[in-house]
């Protein structure tokens, strides 16, 4: 029986890449789609976000959607989407609003998803 592809994340074409080998730590701010698969350490703010099989991301991570397929430390806020492929392995809490785990893929972390509702009022 043939598996039914998951549909992929919206978006255009990236943007930036940081390449395999290449190693960065600081504040990272992206302005458009991104692709990492070197290391990377700090911060990072975006709007569409890759993690490919040969990354490490040992960061906190704030984006509109997220695919991880290598390692992920530390914690993400993803306003849309977080989606975990079969190699992803990621060590870190993940708050979105949808949240895709593909057969395969090694989380250890705290998990919240679902609209975010928005503070009481005093």
């Amino acid at each position: 029986m043939p598996e039914t592809a998951l549909p992929a994340p919206r978006v255009e074409p990236e943007t930036a890449l940081i390449a395999p080998g290449a190693d960065f730590e600081g504040l990272l701010v992206l302005r458009g789609p991104a692709r990492i698969e070197g290391h990377v350490r700090g911060e990072i703010h975006g709007s569409s976000l890759w993690i490919g099989r040969s990354a490490a991301v040992d960061a906190h991570v704030e984006v509109e959607q997220l695919v991880v397929s290598g390692e992920l430390a530390g914690s993400v806020r993803a306003r849309e989407r977080i989606q975990l492929r079969p190699t992803a392995r990621v060590s870190a809490s993940l708050e979105c609003a949808n949240l895709v785990l593909e057969d395969g893929c090694r989380v250890d972390g705290a998990c919240s998803t679902g609209p975010r509702r928005a503070p009481d009022a005093a």
